[in-house]
């Protein structure tokens, strides 16, 4: 046990380490391309908690998958690579989770992209990311939707 609160504490510490890319970052996305099986489009705000190891990432998507409109959390990981220039390539891996009501949508997402920085606290993000996700709707036969999605964000680092 004692490993375990010692590994957890150094983890809680390197967590809290300065980074090029600052601890915390805010970001707004939205959807820039989409090779699915359904019209796809939406928009959504992040926050990056950013650990010298990977990134911890939650998130509000708003999403319109064909005729429904769905609000979904999405809970993520990113791991970044060594620093080319401005850019920061990563690969990433979302959960995500539907919060409306009456309609049931969860699903997941991976792929990657780069961080641009253009100054030590702004950055754009650029994605390509493989989704899946399984729509559920009041009165609606469930069906899975899935694709290729790019993303383009602004973020600012803290």
């Amino acid at each position: 046990m004692k490993p375990l609160l010692l590994a957890l504490g150094a983890a809680l510490l390197a967590s809290c380490q300065s980074m090029s890319g600052g601890v915390l970052a805010l970001e707004a996305r939205a959807l820039a391309l989409e090779d699915t099986d359904e019209d796809l489009s939406g928009y959504g705000g992040h926050v990056a908690l950013n650990t010298p190891v990977v990134d911890f990432l939650v998130g509000v998507d708003q999403r319109e998958i064909g005729t429904l409109d769905s609000t979904e959390a999405v809970l993520g990981v990113r791991r970044r690579f060594l620093e080319i220039w401005k850019l920061r390539p990563f690969v990433e891996a979302d959960y995500l989770i539907g919060m409306d009501l009456f309609d049931d949508v969860s699903g997941w997402s991976a792929g990657g992209g780069a961080l641009l920085h253009l100054n030590d606290h702004l950055f754009l993000n650029f994605r390509v990311m493989y989704e899946q996700r399984t729509t559920d709707e009041l009165f609606v036969e469930a069906k899975q939707v899935d694709g290729v999605v790019g993303t383009v964000g602004i973020g600012l680092s803290l």
